[in-house]
């Protein structure tokens, strides 16, 4: 539930990963021109586990949770790690997260860029990640149990040499777009490509550039996450503009 407020601001408390250095910058940017407040605290986690296909928060969610300011300030809990998603389930973390702050919002990539496909009948999509093969072959069921088939998809982790949230923030954009151009090819066409991640560094106007120049819509981590964020704060103005830049209408 948003509450009323007399400045008439609404609260987002965002939680990121202590290693991601450019999803807390992104979200922020892409939330500038709506009326809301957004508290950030970050949280580290068991680095091994993940990579093994787990996600195991440090410290716990209640202690990431107090953190952030009072509940009567925050009306949506943003957790910003699209992999972690996948790796818990949505119904776990939203178990998770609700039970340390009960009675508000709560979303992530994962449960974003799901909301934000099916809101838009997009059933086939192509997926470029930076993950390391567990992760990445994770994806493929995740969508499946939503109705949306990933058609093909390919990871630049080894490629590349990613072995942390700071060589993915770096994979140039040139990069990101000739690979999903590849994918393209590959696949034929699809309702959307997806590029997992909120480490990557990809602004709105890059992927409004990028759905143009590929004729698909083209989807990524934050900027689905933002645009959530705003249909669930009835911000619906602002969200629509997200919407549009990607050629998603109906």
């Amino acid at each position: 539930m948003v509450m009323k407020r007399k400045n008439g601001m609404k609260g987002i408390g965002l939680i990121t990963l202590s290693t991601d250095p450019v999803a807390e910058d992104a979200f922020k940017t892409d939330m500038a021109s709506a009326p809301v407040r957004v508290f950030t605290t970050r949280v580290s986690y068991d680095r091994a586990n993940h990579a093994a296909g787990g996600f195991i928060p440090i410290p716990d969610w209640p202690v990431v949770l107090e953190t952030l300011p009072p509940g009567d300030l925050v009306d949506l809990i943003v957790f910003s790690c699209t992999s972690a998603t996948i790796a818990l389930g949505n119904e776990v973390l939203l178990q998770r997260l609700s039970s340390a702050r009960p009675g508000l919002s709560y979303t992530s990539p994962g449960i974003a860029c799901v909301t934000l496909m099916q809101r838009f009948d997009i059933k086939r999509i192509a997926m470029l990640t930076p993950y390391g093969p567990t992760l990445h072959q994770a994806f493929t069921p995740y969508f499946a149990s939503h109705g949306i088939e990933v058609v093909a998809s390919h990871s630049v982790a080894e490629p590349m040499h990613l072995a942390s949230d700071d060589d993915i923030a770096r994979v140039p954009l040139d990069r990101i777009e000739t690979e999903l151009m590849t994918l393209l090819a590959a696949t034929g066409p699809v309702d959307a490509l997806f590029v997992s991640c909120a480490a990557f560094s990809i602004r709105r106007s890059d992927l409004a550039r990028l759905t143009v120049a590929l004729g698909c819509p083209v989807l990524a981590s934050v900027n689905s996450l933002a645009w959530h964020a705003l249909d669930l704060l009835g911000e619906v103005s602002l969200r629509d503009e997200i919407s549009a830049e990607l050629s998603l209408t109906g």
